[in-house]
């Protein structure tokens, strides 16, 4: 990273420049709500970017739109602000804005501010220095943005944020009975705060798409120690939209036809599901819990177990088979557009786990 940040600085001629960028921020202040309110209405025209912008949020992101200048302006150009602008191209990245979009904003804003100059030309000079540094945090989020979508084409590297969503996810899904009964479940609610602390490395990248993790503990907590519909109202608020906004896109940030392939692959030939020199179905159960919530945990809105054929309706009911053991596993799948080839894809697991354990139950007769 040092290297990157030495040629950027070669590039773009950044020196000890420090007290005139944080001049630079004291002269546009007085602009800068005007700007940013001209600043959404022009990307608010544009339909293939106004998608990304939720219109209940947009005073929230014009504040965070102000904090992000003010820290390009007023911090020392370091791995530190470099990693700053960094974690907003991946939150980017995440969302599945496309980059050419991330550069039109950065064109909007960079004339909004340049604009200025018509109503005060002294501050000419200053709007020359921001706009520079707007190019700076441009080339820096399309740099990091596309090594982030590498990363995630390469085929056996796990993506971790997409794993830790699919488990937060799973674990609020078990919370669920209990919300229902305003009771709190003791083992549920470890489970979803032990999930919450596995997403905290990503606490910023987060952030930029709505996921407050800090809101998310202290609503749990609230409801915790007092559970009644407001706190539960506060919690769900805090946690139901950004959580769907992600599943949307987070089988989009995976190769899902290599992610299916490598599961099916750990599961037949790694045995994943039956290594376990000690086998039983409580063992069995939660392995196939986590397997399919590493997967597909985005999608997948009840996953119960049951001792005999489940009654009511349900996505999908499989009957799995260990020794003389017969159970269920009842699934039902968020509503989702592509939620025809999740179940489908759901399927092949399952399929693949029943072979497994039939095998297994045939090694140790």
């Amino acid at each position: 990273m040092r290297d990157k940040i030495e040629i950027i600085k070669e590039i773009y001629q950044i020196g000890d420049d420090m007290q005139e960028r944080k001049e630079a921020l004291q002269k546009i202040a007085p602009y800068v709500d005007e700007i940013m309110k001209a600043f959404y209405e022009k990307l608010l025209q544009k339909p293939q970017i106004a998608a990304f912008i939720p219109l209940e949020r947009i005073e929230e992101l014009k504040k965070k739109q102000i904090k992000f200048l003010q820290d390009l302006l007023t911090l020392p150009f370091d791995e530190k602000l470099y990693k700053r602008i960094a974690q907003v191209a991946i939150a980017h990245y995440h969302i599945k804005l496309d980059p050419l979009y991330m550069s039109y904003g950065y064109h909007v804003l960079s004339d909004l501010i340049l604009a200025q100059s018509q109503k005060d030309p002294s501050l000419l000079p200053y709007l020359k220095l921001i706009i520079k540094y707007l190019k700076v945090a441009e080339a820096i989020m399309s740099e990091e943005y596309f090594a982030q979508k590498t990363l995630a084409e390469s085929p056996y590297r796990a993506n971790d944020l997409f794993v830790a969503i699919n488990i937060l996810h799973m674990a609020y899904v078990r919370c669920q009975d209990s919300f229902a009964r305003m009771e709190v479940d003791k083992e549920a609610k470890e489970m979803f705060e032990h999930s919450l602390q596995e997403l905290q490395p990503y606490r910023r990248i987060l952030e930029e798409a709505g996921f407050n993790l800090s809101a998310i503990k202290r609503f749990c907590t609230q409801f915790a120690n007092e559970p009644n519909k407001q706190n539960l109202e506060h919690l769900r608020h805090s946690i139901e939209r950004p959580l769907a906004d992600l599943r949307v896109s987070a089988y989009l940030s995976t190769d899902s036809a290599l992610v299916l392939l490598r599961t099916m692959t750990d599961i037949i030939y790694r045995r994943n599901v039956t290594k376990e020199q000690r086998l039983d179905i409580p063992i069995i159960k939660q392995t196939i819990r986590r397997l399919l919530a590493h997967n597909f945990g985005w999608a997948i809105e009840r996953l119960d177990f049951f001792e005999e054929e489940p009654k009511e309706e349900c996505d999908i009911a499989k009957l799995l088979a260990y020794k003389d053991h017969i159970f269920y596993i009842v699934i039902d799948c968020a509503d989702i557009a592509n939620k025809l080839y999740v179940l489908e894809s759901i399927d092949l697991i399952l399929e693949a786990i029943k072979l497994t354990l039939y095998l297994r139950s045939k090694e140790e007769k």
